[in-house]
């Protein structure tokens, strides 16, 4: 959910609606003119604080990234206030439920990943887009270490690359799920998908 303009700075207003042009016209129609016209800001504002369009790029990344971050904090909490299964397949029932509803509240920000999805595809290999905006940055460090620790509360204790392994998955769906308006249309079930995966990680296939 977007935060009221009220409590926006300036940079977040036209970072912003930066997000909103990419996800409904495309890069192509990502300029200074139009984010400054979609922001509903003076012509000059959005290149006052990005005076290139790299520099642009840039602050629409890290818009993103900030609420990546919050949706996986978000998804921490749910995971500590949970109360652990003792069953296995209750364990694995817990952890599906849990990361499909983080999967459905990144679709229902579809401008962001829409957003995010255009810029990884075009951006990928230019730094420092690349670290800001792959699936797997926010699981580095301290946010893996939390990630672990929460996982393994429930049940699961998964290594650093299985973690980000289901991360990437999780994205995958977000991704197909975003790009083809919701689940339904694409004739598959992302919680069944997630449970196959967690028993695979269970039985040591992942």
């Amino acid at each position: 959910m977007q935060e009221p303009v009220e409590t926006r700075t300036r940079p977040q207003v036209i970072a912003d609606a930066a997000v909103h042009l990419i996800a409904t016209e495309g890069l192509r129609a990502l300029t200074h003119r139009a984010v400054d016209t979609a922001a509903g800001l003076p012509q000059g504002s959005t290149s006052y604080y990005a005076q290139t369009r790299a520099a642009l790029l840039e602050l629409v990344a890290h818009r993103l990234a900030e609420r990546s971050l919050a949706d996986l904090r978000t998804l921490f909490g749910a995971l500590a206030a949970a109360q652990p299964e003792s069953d296995p397949r209750a364990q694995d029932e817990q952890l599906t439920e849990l990361l499909a509803a983080f999967a459905g509240r990144l679709v229902d920000r579809s401008d962001d990943m829409r957003a995010r999805y255009a810029l990884v595809v075009d951006f990928v290999d230019r730094e420092p887009l690349r670290g800001i905006l792959t699936s797997r940055s926010p699981l580095l460090g301290e946010g893996l270490t939390i990630a672990q620790g929460a996982f393994s509360r429930l049940g699961f204790d998964l290594t650093s690359s299985q973690l980000q392994d289901l991360f990437v998955l999780v994205d995958s769906l977000v991704f197909a799920m975003t790009v083809r308006g919701g689940a339904e249309p694409l004739g598959f079930d992302p919680s069944a998908i997630i449970a196959a995966h967690l028993r695979g990680v269970r039985a040591g296939l992942g």
